[in-house]
């Protein structure tokens, strides 16, 4: 990029406190030829590149390696860290497990060298530009659902008499993926609509994608994979407007915390509007960011323990998804059902004559 300056050596001259993602656009990373940088997670950046002859398209994501924001937890690892050594440690599962469902973004290798990434964090800024660890996956052509939601070009579509049944359709899908993966033995710990990908473009209108999920040739799938963590493991990262308190507050890793980050990603879907009140949201974020932790984790669990969903919110034709999602977005853990009886409910709502038609 123009606005970069880089060294003698062609190196970019930044931090890893700094670091630009564009960098590796138009350059070549492990034998793939990045074309751009398509966004920037909470532990890694996503870029779009192509491989051999037949330029063949991949998604690259690349763990975010940085010192710790805190100042006074400095060795502190990141996110992007923390996922690292997890997806290091459980590569050839994770790898198998995402062949294992049509609703999973496929994982296609996993390509980290742990000295390389010492050496990256000591501040070896041109190993990093040069031989980054990453994740290499499936290229998702479609949107995600948080642009269903957002995109004015679909606003059609979210006022569409469909799009209930559409809510429902996908959410039965993450559903199925979640089970699989839970009973594999991991948490996804990050479900949000931004990681409910669709792998061709989504039509503007209900009916057509209504026909295009049914038919098979539109499918949702659950993206970032490489994030998950075993289950009992470490709590690694969080989204704030999905995540139950629990998992903020540093319970070990739970499928429950899945069940509901769904729930409250398809309250988004219903309302355009996050689950989670402005003050909870602001709570959570303090927790990651603040810098007297024993203060924010206080004033998250007296946040979260007096949080209730505004159920009232969702339209009352979607009543019975809002039967489900009350069971979803339980603020105690032990009443959520779990993904399959989850996935067994919304197919439940599909059967039904007329959500559908």
């Amino acid at each position: 990029p123009a606005s970069i300056t880089y060294t003698r050596q062609g190196v970019p001259a930044l931090t890893l406190a700094s670091w630009d993602p564009k960098v590796w656009v138009g350059q070549d990373v492990h034998g793939y030829r990045v074309v751009e940088h398509v966004a920037t997670g909470a532990s890694g950046y996503v870029l779009r590149a192509t491989f051999g002859q037949a330029g063949t398209e991949v998604a690259l994501k690349i763990p975010i390696l940085k010192p710790s924001t805190r100042p006074q937890v400095a060795n502190e690892p990141t996110a992007g860290t923390m996922t690292l050594n997890e997806t290091m440690s459980e590569a050839p599962r994770l790898l198998e497990l995402s062949g294992q469902s049509k609703y999973v973004v496929q994982i296609r290798g996993i390509l980290v060298d742990r000295l390389n990434v010492q050496e990256i964090l000591k501040g070896d800024t041109a190993l990093y530009y040069r031989s980054p660890p990453a994740i290499v996956m499936e290229f998702m052509k479609g949107s995600t659902a948080k642009k269903l939601i957002e995109d004015p070009d679909y606003e059609s579509l979210y006022y569409s008499e469909k799009w209930g049944g559409l809510v429902v359709l996908v959410g039965q899908m993450i559903a199925v993926a979640l089970d699989m993966i839970h009973k594999a033995g991991f948490v996804h710990l990050d479900v949000k609509p931004q990681n409910i990908l669709f792998n061709t473009k989504p039509p503007a209108t209900g009916q057509e994608m209504l026909d295009r999920i049914i038919s098979g040739e539109l499918l949702p799938k659950l993206a970032d994979l490489g994030s998950a963590v075993k289950k009992g493991g470490k709590v690694i990262q969080f989204t704030s407007e999905y995540a139950p308190g629990e998992q903020v507050l540093g319970d070990p890793a739970e499928p429950s915390m899945d069940v509901y980050a769904l729930g409250a990603s398809l309250y988004a879907m219903l309302t355009r509007t996050p689950v989670h009140s402005p003050k909870l949201i602001e709570a959570m974020n303090k927790v990651s960011s603040g810098n007297d932790l024993n203060r924010a984790m206080k004033d998250l669990e007296s946040a979260w323990d007096s949080f209730d969903p505004e159920f009232s919110r969702i339209d009352p034709k979607f009543s019975l998804i809002t039967s489900v999602l009350r069971q979803m977005l339980a603020g105690d853990p032990r009443k959520r059902p779990d993904a399959g009886s989850v996935a067994a409910s919304l197919q439940k709502l599909v059967d039904k004559r007329g959500i559908l038609s």
